[in-house]
Parts: structure tokens; sequence; C-alpha cells
């Protein structure tokens, strides 16, 4: 049943066989080895060309820091453009799901196409 939905609930499956809701417990973790885990965020992955126009605009504001001085700062907005254009998330209570022990952690990481000039 896990290996069909790695979010299945407990209850489900104590509902489903019959059985305590501990007894599935003790099988799916003490016997087959599983454990729930919550997806973990991890930095926004970039692209080779979005790191470079990251490290261009980056040099181009410290140009014009050092011709302008302080009353630069006082111009700059900021922001993150992956949670100002899209969010399409789910909760980390959403995230749960069984995993076994031998399997690699992934955290989740969307790669979302820039704005167009």
């Amino acid at each position: 049943m896990i290996l069909g939905n790695r979010r299945i609930k407990q209850k489900d499956i104590a509902k489903e066989l019959e059985i305590l809701k501990e007894r599935v417990q003790h099988i799916i973790t003490d016997i087959l080895g599983y454990r729930k885990v919550s997806a973990r965020w991890v930095p926004q992955m970039l692209t080779d060309e979005m790191k470079m126009q990251r490290k261009t605009t980056c040099a181009e504001v410290l140009k014009y820091y050092k011709e302008e001085g302080e009353v630069l700062i006082q111009r700059i907005v900021t922001g993150d453009e992956s949670w100002v254009h899209h969010c399409d998330s789910e909760s980390k209570r959403q995230s749960v799901q069984y995993r076994h022990k031998s399997s690699l952690l992934r955290g989740n990481s969307k790669l979302l196409p820039l704005p167009e000039k």
C-alpha cells in the first residue's frame, strides 16, 4: 500500500487491513524500515545563465554605488521574482510521505522561467 501511495495515512491502512493503528505504525517503522519525512525547502536552483545574469546585475549595482554613494541605497527595491510572480507550493504537512531508510532525501525546488523583458 505504501509503494502505491507514499502519502497514505496510517489510519487508512489500519482501516483497510482492519488492524490497530499502533500495529500499523510498528510494521511500517520497525519491520519495513519506513519513516515519514517532510519536504525540505532548498534555495532556488539556478541555471548557469541565471547565475551569470545575477552576477552581471550585482556588478552593475556596485558600479552605480561607487558613482552615486548612499543615495543609490535609498532607491533600491528588492524582491524574489519566484515569490512575486509565481507560487504554487504545498504546505509542509501536505508534502509528508513515507521514505525507506536507504532512500535519498531531496529538497523541494522549482526552476521557474524568468519573466520576459
